[in-house]
């Protein structure tokens, strides 16, 4: 769309604004986990290896950043109107 090239807005930015969200929000293991990314392994460092995000700390994560409950959020208080 011509408005997303003059903004120089792409898939890359919008998932890049989003993770930076989440990271900020609810911290590393929520926004690996909401990315998708693989579990760490032993060669990411010993930290990385025991942070885990619960599914219902990913779908808090996705309430906040939509603005919508979720069902699977163990709290609703990042809907505007909670």
């Amino acid at each position: 769309m011509p408005w997303a090239a003059t903004m120089q807005v792409s898939a890359h930015w919008l998932r890049y604004t989003t993770l930076t969200f989440v990271e900020r929000e609810f911290g590393y293991a929520v926004a690996r986990a909401y990315a998708g990314h693989a579990e760490p392994t032993r060669m990411d460092g010993a930290t990385y290896a025991y942070v885990r995000a619960s599914l219902s700390e990913v779908a808090a994560a996705l309430a906040a950043f939509s603005g919508e409950p979720h069902p699977l959020a163990s709290n609703n208080r990042w809907h505007p109107s909670a």
